[in-house]
């Protein structure tokens, strides 16, 4: 009996440490971090792309920004309905959701709020405002916050931006 108690008590431990798991069954997402000065210089307008994983949609004038998940926005010209054209891919790491007034885009930049100011024709933008930690890290689409391990990996003033598939 003891030894059938002994063998239950290492089985378990074993199923709490993840010993002889791979993570992928206990969390198939990974964190992905970026330095603050990473995070606040890569807000750039950059060429247009495909659009892999779409969020969000805001028309503005004739434009059409789509949101793509935690990387930026897509900004399209629809001046002709017929054949809308991919103008450019504002990069805004950790972006989810945006709102526009005026000539300002306002958007998350991870755990940030940003506003962005851009010109008419889109050749200049302009980060005119920083409000640093107003949002929650995100969330796994599971719901899951980054593991002790995760966390101990954290860069030093790294903040979470998305997750990835393993």
């Amino acid at each position: 009996m003891r030894k059938a108690y002994t063998l239950l008590v290492l089985v378990l431990l074993a199923a709490l440490t993840g010993f002889g798991f791979s993570d992928y069954y206990w969390h198939p997402y990974k964190p992905i971090f970026m330095h603050r000065a990473d995070l606040e210089a890569n807000v750039q307008l950059r060429d247009a792309r495909d659009i892999e994983q779409a969020g969000k949609i805001y028309l503005k004038d004739h434009f059409i920004f789509i949101n793509e998940k935690y990387r930026g926005i897509h900004i399209i010209d629809n001046s002709n309905p017929a054949e809308p054209n991919k103008f450019a891919f504002l990069s805004i790491d950790g972006c989810i959701d945006i709102a526009i007034k005026g000539n300002i885009i306002y958007a998350d930049n991870a755990v940030d709020l940003v506003a962005i100011q851009y010109n008419e024709d889109f050749s200049e933008i302009a980060v005119t405002e920083r409000l640093e930690e107003v949002f929650p890290e995100p969330v796994s689409p599971e719901g899951w916050y980054p593991n002790w391990k995760e966390e101990a990996a954290r860069p030093q003033g790294a903040v979470l931006v998305r997750w990835e598939e393993r």
